[in-house]
């Protein structure tokens, strides 16, 4: 055992025994520090104590955080990349902490360390529901700038399984960090009420509007405000497979535009589905929202995809909806008020993902034809 010994505030003096193992430990830790500020002095960064580092790199990727939905979300986006280049610089990992120059394989690689290891500035761990918004805002970056790949695909599963098995070592040590409101899933005799009841449909403009957030949230993938909020009109394409079927893929193409070379992903498909009728059918419903209902101005591949319903129900004649892009604040509120409309109770806690166990046919990422 080696005495080791440190000054707390001015006067009073500690001595304690630490191991040698312990000890090189320790220095292995300081060097690793003082190798991170070396590296990082060219770069101006604030923080307070106890708080992340922020890095004010005037850069691209900076850009890219930035959202159209709201100062928080640029926020956390931003929060997320700086936890990712604090990791990389303190893991001697420099060379990689621009995410989006990752390629796939070895970013899957990275994540398996990243997810188990990383740490606050002060060497504690993060919450469950910190880790999950770290995730959703490294995944943000990666989808703005138009890489090809999500890290919440299949590729990336054997990262998405070391994430899993921290997340339940946290939930166990009581850092799960959730709200006492959870989330509740419509049953499929809910569903069937909304359409009984006329909250589904084409028979006005918010039903139909309810029902293409309904189906875009089942068939495309999209489950968070942001996801919704950001769709562009020519994000989703209507394409035909290989036996020439017509069918709706969200490809978000609009944001691909920006990097050049990138590959086609469908994040989900939509096909025609008349078992239930015309009525009921994603495809139609979809089709009739893009093509018939919409402004001819908002048909533009930039155009916002979800508009405000138009209120007079008398001489609208086939335009439906205004020119102009749907608040947030409604596009919040679609899947709450459908609760509200079958009389469910603790409506706040329905959400675009209370749709996910209605149908489980949410397509994995692949390439479109």
């Amino acid at each position: 055992m080696l005495p080791v010994s440190f000054r707390s505030g001015r006067t009073k003096r500690h001595s304690y025994q630490m191991s040698e193992g312990s000890v090189v430990s320790h220095l292995h830790q300081h060097l690793m520090f003082i190798d991170f500020v070396f590296n990082f002095s060219r770069f101006a960064y604030s923080t307070k104590l106890n708080k992340f580092p922020v890095f004010n790199i005037n850069d691209d990727l900076n850009d890219l955080c930035t959202s159209a939905v709201s100062p928080n979300t640029t926020k956390a986006t931003r929060y997320a990349l700086n936890v990712w280049r604090y990791w990389c610089m303190t893991n001697g990992l420099k060379d990689h902490t621009d995410i989006t120059k990752i390629p796939a394989v070895k970013l899957n690689e990275l994540l398996e360390n990243f997810y188990v290891t990383v740490k606050k500035s002060d060497g504690s761990d993060f919450l469950a529901t910190s880790l999950h918004a770290i995730r959703r805002g490294l995944d943000r970056i990666l989808k703005n700038a138009g890489v090809g790949f999500s890290i919440t695909s299949s590729t990336f599963s054997s990262s998405t399984k070391k994430l899993k098995e921290k997340l339940w070592v946290l939930s166990k040590a009581g850092m799960s960090g959730a709200r006492s409101r959870n989330i509740i899933y419509f049953s499929l005799s809910d569903e069937e009420e909304m359409w009984q009841a006329g909250c589904l449909g084409d028979d006005s403009p918010i039903t139909l509007l309810s029902t293409v957030v309904k189906y875009n949230s089942q068939y495309l993938n999209m489950r968070t405000l942001q996801e919704h909020a950001d769709l562009m009109y020519g994000d989703i394409e209507l394409l035909k497979d290989a036996q020439n079927q017509p069918y709706f893929a969200r490809t978000d193409s609009v944001k691909r535009e920006s990097r050049s070379g990138s590959t086609r992903i469908c994040h989900g498909e939509i096909y025609h589905e008349h078992s239930r009728g015309h009525k009921q059918c994603p495809y139609c419903l979809l089709y009739k929202y893009m093509y018939i209902h919409r402004p001819p101005t908002q048909m533009e591949a930039k155009s916002p995809f979800y508009l405000t319903a138009r209120k007079e129900a008398i001489d609208m004649g086939s335009v439906w909806y205004e020119e102009q892009r749907m608040g947030l604040r409604s596009l919040r509120g679609i899947v709450p008020n459908l609760a509200k409309k079958v009389k469910l109770e603790n409506c706040e806690n329905f959400t675009f993902v209370s749709f996910t166990q209605v149908s489980r046919r949410l397509s994995s990422h692949s390439c479109c034809q």
